[in-house]
């Protein structure tokens, strides 16, 4: 039986039971997913992505999206840099969406989707010329695997760039952040998508993930060189990247 978030704190969950909520809070909040996103980050998490976009190798002709979702960094990557993209995610109706925004926007031809585990990457190494991932890191329980599993693939001097919330520095902003978190998100969530268990789920995970400086020495321990962190809108959200040596 999977836990509830009442019951059973979150840094207490086994592998097994992190990665089965995570799917079925992904499952039930798809068709909403987008709207929420816009309305809990104001728009900026379209910010956010582009600025990241703005961080890939101009000359990438393959790149790897991980946790992609419903597809929004992987257009956005194809749109500005004009490079194919796979994006690779483990819950299928998500993809499904990602599949029909795609096809709307007539970039079927440079983006496919495919099944796979973020730990176990169906692919050759040294395939792509970068890899991202957005928003999805926090929900895998081993992130050194993910992050390794990335550099994998990647060619060398290729690129592993994540985007993920986090809490600010400042003090002030983190306990406005916490509050907005722990009070706003599950109320919205709830009456929008009518599962408040996820957007309880989502301060939890962002509470419970990595500090920026914890995910840099990650890179680091994965073997990525050059690693840079950029903290964006005032560090609610920082994009790492690293090249791979």
């Amino acid at each position: 039986m999977e836990p509830t978030l009442e019951k059973k704190p979150i840094y207490t969950w086994t592998l097994e039971e992190r990665v089965a909520v995570v799917k079925r809070i992904v499952n039930n909040v798809t068709p909403h997913y987008d709207l929420l996103n816009r309305l809990m980050s104001a728009r900026r998490d379209v910010w956010w992505r582009r600025f990241t976009v703005r961080k890939v190798p101009r000359n990438a002709t393959l790149i790897l999206d991980v946790a992609t979702g419903t597809g929004d960094l992987a257009i956005e990557i194809t749109r500005s840099v004009g490079a194919e993209v796979i994006g690779v995610d483990f819950v299928e109706k998500m993809m499904t969406v990602a599949r029909e925004k795609t096809a709307s926007q007539g970039l079927m031809g440079k983006i496919s989707y495919a099944a796979g585990d973020a730990n176990c990457l169906p692919f050759r190494s040294q395939l792509f010329d970068a890899a991202t991932i957005a928003f999805g890191i926090r929900n895998i329980p081993n992130p050194q695997t993910a992050l390794r599993e990335m550099a994998r693939v990647v060619k060398p001097g290729g690129k592993v760039m994540v985007l993920e919330m986090t809490f600010p520095r400042n003090m002030r902003l983190r306990k406005f952040f916490q509050w907005y978190l722990n009070n706003i998100i599950p109320i919205v969530g709830k009456f929008i998508s009518g599962d408040a268990g996820a957007y309880r789920y989502l301060p939890d995970s962002i509470q419970n993930f990595l500090h920026p400086d914890e995910l840099t020495d990650l890179f680091g321990q994965v073997g990525l060189v050059s690693v840079k962190a950029y903290p964006l809108t005032l560090g609610l959200t920082y994009l790492h990247e690293g090249t791979v040596p």
